[in-house]
C-alpha cells in the first residue's frame, strides 16, 4: 500500500511517523464542480430568456444573485462543508512525519490519493474559462439592457451557447477510480521523499503526505486546522519533460518569495493556479499558511491526469531529481541554510 510504503521510507531516514486520521464529506469533492457548472449554464439560460422576452430589469437582478449565492456557497463548501457536511461522510489518513522533538517551520507535502475523470484537467480548465466567459458576457449584456439598451437576441444567444460549451466538460466533471496516478501523484510523492532524503541532516523540516486531495483538499484542510508559523512546499504532478512551475494560491509572502527565487538556476514564474485546477496549497492558504505547489510538465501531462493513460509506461522518473533539487534548495532557504 502506497502509505505504509512512505511511512516506512520516511522511518529509514530517521523520521517519526504518526497516522492523522480525519472524517470529511466527499460530497463537495464528487459533485460540486459538476453542481456548479450546470448553475451557471441554467443561470444563462433563464436570463437570456427573459431577456428575450423583454425584461429589462429582471436578467441583471437574477445574474447578479445567482452569481452572488454561487459564489458565497462555493467559497463555504471548500472552506467548511468539506470537513462539516453530513453527506457521504468518509474517512482518510495522514501522513506526518517530524524528526524526534522537533518542531518543523517548513513542511514537504504531496498527497497520496489519486482519481479519474471522463475529461482531461486540461479540458475542463478550459471549460471553466469558457463559462465564466459567457457569464460574464451575459452579466455585461444584462446591465446594458437594464440601463435601456437594446441588445440584438444574437448577443444573448452567442453568451448562452459559450456558457453551455465551457458547462459541458465542467458538468462531466465527475470523480472515479479508474487512473493509475502515475503522474498525479506518486510522481509528487516519490519527490517529496526524495527531497526528505537530500534533508534527512536538518533540523525544522517536517514532511506530511495527505489523504483525501482530489476530495475537496479534505487531507490539507484538516490538517490546517489551528496550524500557525509554517511553511508548506507541496509538490503535485512531476513529468519527466517540461518545465518546473510554482503555483500560488493568493497572495506569496516576501521570505517564502525570495527563497523560490533564491535557488540557483532558471527561477521559475511564480504564478496563479490554473482555472479549475486546485492542489494542497489552496487550503493551506486558505487557513493562513505559507505554501505554495511546484509541479513540472507541459501541456501533455493536463491531457493525461486524471486519465487511464496516467501510468507507469508513460512516466520514467526523469524529473524527480531536478524537482527534488528546487525544492530542497528552496526549504534550506526558508531556514535561512541553517544545518
Amino acid at each position: 500500500m502506497a502509505r505504509e510504503r512512505c511511512a516506512r521510507e520516511l522511518r529509514n531516514l530517521g523520521f517519526v511517523v504518526t497516522e492523522r486520521r480525519f472524517t470529511y464529506s466527499s460530497f463537495p469533492g464528487r459533485f460540486a464542480t459538476p453542481l456548479f457548472g450546470a448553475a451557471g449554464a441554467v443561470l444563462v439560460g433563464f436570463s437570456g430568456l427573459w431577456a428575450v422576452s423583454g425584461q429589462r430589469i429582471a436578467p441583471a437582478v437574477v445574474l447578479v444573485a445567482g452569481i452572488a449565492v454561487m459564489v458565497a456557497t462555493a467559497r463555504w463548501v471548500t472552506r467548511h462543508g468539506v470537513l462539516t457536511l453530513p453527506l457521504l461522510r468518509g474517512q482518510g489518513v495522514n501522513l506526518e512525519a517530524v524528526k524526534g522533538g522537533d518542531r518543523p517551520g517548513v513542511w514537504l507535502c504531496a498527497h497520496v490519493d489519486s482519481k479519474s475523470q471522463p475529461v482531461p484537467t486540461l479540458v475542463r480548465s478550459a471549460g471553466v474559462v469558457l463559462e465564466a466567459s459567457g457569464i460574464l458576457a451575459a452579466t455585461v449584456l444584462a446591465f446594458a439592457q437594464a440601463t435601456g439598451v437594446l441588445v440584438p437576441e444574437f448577443y444573448w444567444e452567442f453568451a448562452g451557447v459559450v456558457t453551455l460549451v465551457g458547462a459541458i466538460p465542467v458538468g462531466l466533471s465527475m470523480v472515479g477510480t479508474q487512473s493509475p496516478g502515475a503522474l498525479d501523484n506518486a510522481s509528487g510523492v516519490a519527490t517529496i521523499i526524495e527531497v526528505a532524503r537530500r534533508l534527512q541532516n536538518e533540523r525544522g523540516i517536517g514532511v506530511l503526505i495527505t489523504d483525501a486531495e482530489e476530495l475537496g483538499l479534505a487531507g490539507a484542510r484538516s490538517w490546517s486546522v489551528g496550524r500557525t508559523n509554517a511553511a508548506v512546499l507541496n509538490c503535485d504532478g512531476v513529468d519527466d519533460t517540461g518545465d518546473i512551475s510554482v503555483m500560488r494560491s493568493g497572495a506569496v509572502s516576501a521570505r517564502l518569495r525570495r527563497s523560490l527565487t533564491a535557488v540557483p538556476g532558471e527561477i521559475p514564474s511564480i504564478r496563479a493556479h490554473f482555472p479549475g485546477v486546485l492542489t494542497d496549497a489552496v487550503a493551506f492558504a486558505d487557513a493562513g499558511l505559507e505554501s505554495v505547489t511546484v509541479s513540472r510538465g507541459g501541456v501533455g501531462s493536463f491531457l493525461r491526469v486524471h486519465s487511464r493513460r496516467d501510468d507507469l509506461s508513460r512516466l520514467r522518473g526523469d524529473g524527480i531529481g531536478p524537482t527534488a533539487d528546487f525544492i530542497a534548495a528552496a526549504a534550506r532557504n526558508l531556514l535561512g541554510g541553517r544545518s
